[in-house]
């Protein structure tokens, strides 16, 4: 594990990544780690931080290269105002922006910092979409709402509760207007990060919404295979295609495993999809994935469960 000397000593790069992780998602973020491995190799870096110190004791403990733990003491003192005050998922989404501007503006050799959610698998290189949209200092994902069977006024109405972009994949430049938006995201989430449809709230996700009108250069992420989920994969027909997975023809960078809930060693669960089984092939792949992560950590601490409880299974919002 890279001190924060060594990070700094890296060479300058667009290709740095952040993540939150607790106790209940170690198992999905061990997996989010080995797929950017098989998909980029040695050429990135993982900033993380642990919200508990079991996961953190954890991840250290595993000693993997290209990955950096931030510690709680070194954020904005008034996130750590906010630990006690919040749900767990709305602390965690509060970090979000909190910890891409710590990365930005602690080491000048990240050109660009990109948040993931640790429920993210990659099957294509994402450096595709950093070298497609070059030029923007904001890369957001739009969450393409399908839902064939739904009523057009209640996909509306969707569509205006979760907002217009998704905050599981998004990406901030290393300059003035990456910045700049990145510190605004921060103070709307310092405020209010709660799910609210009422006061038009939702969590830290439907701000991103107002990006691109208060700032220039912020981009809707062009390139094809990003950000796809339970939103829209009925859109799409899945393909295993030389060992790589397409959607339709292209390529399928990441999907998005968002609701899922890993509940035993070989069981996982969607809180929002009624039907577990009209799921695409590639749930069993990921399942798989967790299974190894769950040997992982069996390897350097037997006695640990982040398995789901009934807690984790009720939906944040209906």
């Amino acid at each position: 594990m890279a001190s924060k000397a060594k990070v700094k000593d890296r060479p300058d790069s667009e290709n740095f990544f952040c993540m939150i992780l607790t106790n209940g998602r170690l198992y999905q973020g061990l997996a989010l780690y080995r797929s950017l491995v098989q998909v980029m190799g040695d050429d990135f870096f993982l900033f993380i931080h642990c919200v508990d110190d079991e996961s953190r004791r954890l991840i250290k403990k595993l000693g993997f290269k290209n990955l950096y733990v931030i510690r709680e003491k070194n954020l904005d003192k008034n996130i750590r105002l906010l630990k006690e005050q919040r749900k767990i998922h709305e602390y965690c989404w509060t970090l979000k922006p909190v910890l891409c501007e710590y990365v930005l503006t602690s080491y000048p050799n990240v050109k660009r910092i990109t948040f993931l959610d640790s429920d993210l698998y990659f099957w294509g290189d994402p450096r595709s979409i950093f070298k497609n949209q070059s030029d923007c200092s904001v890369l957001l994902s739009k969450e393409e709402k399908y839902k064939p069977n739904m009523n057009q006024v209640a996909l509306k109405r969707r569509i205006t509760i979760t907002g217009i972009y998704n905050s599981g994949f998004i990406s901030f430049k290393q300059d003035e207007i990456g910045i700049q938006a990145v510190k605004w995201w921060k103070e709307k989430c310092l405020g209010n990060c709660r799910i609210s449809p009422e006061e038009s709230l939702f969590g830290d996700q439907k701000y991103l919404d107002e990006l691109p009108k208060l700032f220039p250069s912020i981009c809707s992420i062009t390139t094809p295979g990003v950000n796809i989920g339970p939103w829209n994969e009925l859109k799409y027909q899945f393909s295993n295609v030389n060992k790589s997975v397409f959607i339709d023809d292209h390529l399928l960078i990441f999907y998005h495993f968002s609701g899922l809930r890993m509940i035993s060693e070989d069981t996982i669960q969607s809180v929002y999809r009624e039907n577990q089984k009209n799921r695409p092939f590639i749930y069993q792949e990921y399942q798989n994935e967790l299974s190894n992560s769950v040997d992982l950590i069996k390897n350097v601490e037997p006695s640990f469960n982040g398995f789901a409880n009934e807690a984790d299974l009720q939906k944040y919002w209906n």
